[in-house]
């Protein structure tokens, strides 16, 4: 399936397309709304940034949240019936994407979910309300006490997925990233591609580990190899935020060959 199908599934297909119900969110009928709303759920369905784990909260209540109040604008619903400029429209998935993510970003900076977040210690919950203070970007926040920045950990989730063979970028695909919101889960992705012993290649890779397993079985995966050796980022609880923010960026990474 090439991106012209999914987009078309995504966006709509004999219905208004997302960019032009966006456009008059502001004034949509009650079917349009729920046509709007589950355009952008399922544009989120896969997405999980590294700001969610910080909050703590429910994501399809915060998925809820954004559509209510950031689409659909209800904070100002009866203001005026607004037309917003076509510009602002999000054209695919990643573009929604990004909005959610700043919605998020904008929670962790207020007063109100700060004092929510809930984490594994105060000191830890201390260390996310410095960081999302001082920076307008969390995730850049974190890299940096690591001496990363986003682009470098991006190019290097590029390269690291060209160097996997196509089984494993398959595998990839469907437990983190393009493939990973099929029905059916990677079973079903290993018999559409004809994986063999895709469970043993994802155990290998990292994507799927044991119940009981170690910060050390992790470390010593294709995928925990990277983040340690490419990254500089040890395998501990301790850098367990750098290690979601990596693998975050490895997920958004992960997208459908031309």
């Amino acid at each position: 399936m090439g991106h012209s199908e999914n987009a078309e599934t995504v966006w709509g297909s004999g219905e208004p397309a997302l960019p032009e119900l966006w456009q008059r969110r502001a004034r949509l009928s009650h079917d349009e709304m729920a046509s709007m709303y589950s355009l952008v759920q399922q544009a989120l369905t896969a997405y999980h940034p590294l700001e969610l784990q910080a909050l703590g909260e429910d994501k399809e209540e915060l998925i809820s949240q954004f559509i209510y109040f950031k689409v659909f604008r209800l904070e100002a619903a009866h203001s005026s019936a607004t037309t917003f400029p076509l510009h602002s429209a999000p054209s695919n998935r990643h573009a929604v994407c990004a909005y959610f993510r700043r919605y998020l970003i904008d929670c962790l900076r207020s007063a109100s979910h700060q004092r929510n977040v809930s984490l594994d210690d105060d000191d830890f919950a201390y260390d996310i309300d410095q960081q999302t203070a001082m920076h307008p970007d969390p995730i850049g926040s974190v890299f940096m006490q690591y001496g990363l920045n986003e682009a470098f950990v991006r190019e290097s989730a590029r390269a690291f997925i060209a160097g996997l063979d196509e089984s494993d970028r398959l595998v990839l695909a469907g437990t983190l990233g393009w493939l990973s919101d099929e029905k059916g889960g990677l079973s079903e992705v290993a018999a559409r591609y004809r994986i063999a012993s895709y469970h043993y290649r994802a155990g290998k890779l990292g994507v799927i580990l044991k119940k009981c397993a170690l910060p050390a079985d992790f470390a010593r995966t294709a995928i925990g190899q990277w983040v340690e050796h490419m990254l500089g980022i040890d395998i501990t609880l301790e850098n367990r935020l750098a290690i979601l923010a990596a693998l975050g960026i490895l997920s958004e990474q992960s997208t459908e060959p031309v």
